[in-house]
């Protein structure tokens, strides 16, 4: 069962640095998408990976791309050499995504993202451009969809 609104909460009272990408972004952005994860793009460091598992501890963590689904028990300095991170939690999927191919690093795409206030917390959330950009890339049918549905959504915006 997919509980976002609280996975989000957890991961800004924890202070994890991070921005909301994929599905939630494109929601965020209003699209009338629906998405079963949360995917979020982070800086993968010892500290922030600290944070993360601060935000998910409780939540049974798994590997949910890994054979068998092991539990997550892995410490700061491991997630940190890993390029992306893909849980399963019992508030539902997880992907920490070390960077967002096209757009790039962590830091490219925070410095264009958009800040929103959410529970009582900064929030960070992918800007509409790149947001995008990456659909146009992944160029899977259900984000070609998405892709024009937010391009609509732009256009929307310039003539208001």
């Amino acid at each position: 069962m997919q509980n976002t609104p609280e996975l989000l909460r957890r991961l800004l009272d924890a202070g994890f640095e991070f921005v909301v990408v994929g599905g939630v972004a494109a929601i965020a952005h209003g699209s009338a998408s629906f998405t079963v994860d949360f995917d979020v793009v982070a800086s993968l460091t010892v500290e922030n990976c600290r944070l993360l598992l601060k935000a998910l501890d409780g939540l049974e963590p798994r590997f949910y791309q890994t054979p068998g689904r092991p539990p997550m028990r892995r410490t700061a300095e491991e997630l940190a050499q890993f390029k992306n991170v893909y849980l399963d939690t019992t508030l539902g999927r997880i992907d920490v995504l070390g960077s967002l191919p096209p757009v790039g690093t962590f830091a490219d795409v925070a410095r264009r993202a958009l800040t929103v206030q959410l529970f009582g917390h900064s929030c960070r959330i992918v800007s509409l451009d790149d947001l995008i950009t990456v659909k146009a890339h992944v160029g899977r049918p259900k984000d070609k969809q998405v892709e024009l549905e937010l391009r609509a959504i732009r256009e929307r915006m310039k003539k208001s």
